[in-house]
């Protein structure tokens, strides 16, 4: 009789285990959507290999970020495309709140260029290393304070022209409307 009575605690125990790691996955799936929203603007940029894309998300003490990103190559040349949503992300636009706000500037040295302009009714951060040809291009698409976003196109191998007109095949409109979905 014993043996009988361990059988059935054993089996009721593991159905309950069961219950909880099936919770644990559909939990974690949910999890996982937020940033695979954002997949689908990580676009294909014709005559580049892009590669699969990645992302992740993160809550910790009230630190909230989303991210997802895709590399891309061809020949010598490289992309990182990132879409990033969060507190992070309000941060990194801080700047806009401290005499920087809007279009027109330009700073230049025999190193770098940088520019903040609006293109498209977006604020565009440009930054351009002369000596190593990389640089990146973002594009601030919200500002709030608990989930700013922005996108991302940082390179290398290219110029600041052609890096420009890259990050414009990518879609800003809709990848802001994908990140204010995302809670």
């Amino acid at each position: 009789m014993r043996k009988n009575y361990q059988k059935k605690s054993f089996g009721t125990c593991g159905k309950i285990l069961l219950v909880i790691f099936a919770i644990l996955v559909v939990a974690a799936a949910v999890q996982a959507e937020s940033y695979q929203t954002l997949y689908p603007c990580l676009i294909d940029l014709s005559g580049w290999t892009g590669g699969e894309p990645t992302g992740m998300n993160m809550n910790m003490s009230g630190m909230v970020m989303i991210n997802s990103t895709r590399t891309y190559s061809k020949g010598n040349k490289e992309l990182t495309a990132i879409i990033m949503k969060g507190n992070q992300a309000f941060g990194m636009g801080g700047m806009q709140g401290g005499g920087m706000q809007g279009s027109g500037m330009h700073m230049e040295s025999p190193e770098v260029n940088m520019n903040i302009k609006t293109i498209n009714g977006f604020q565009v951060h440009t930054v351009y290393d002369k000596e190593e040809n990389s640089g990146a291009v973002t594009v601030f698409l919200t500002h709030e304070q608990a989930g700013g976003a922005f996108f991302t196109l940082s390179y290398a191998g290219i110029s600041e022209k052609e890096a420009l007109g890259l990050a414009k095949k990518f879609d800003w409109k809709k990848i802001k409307s994908k990140a204010q979905s995302l809670r």
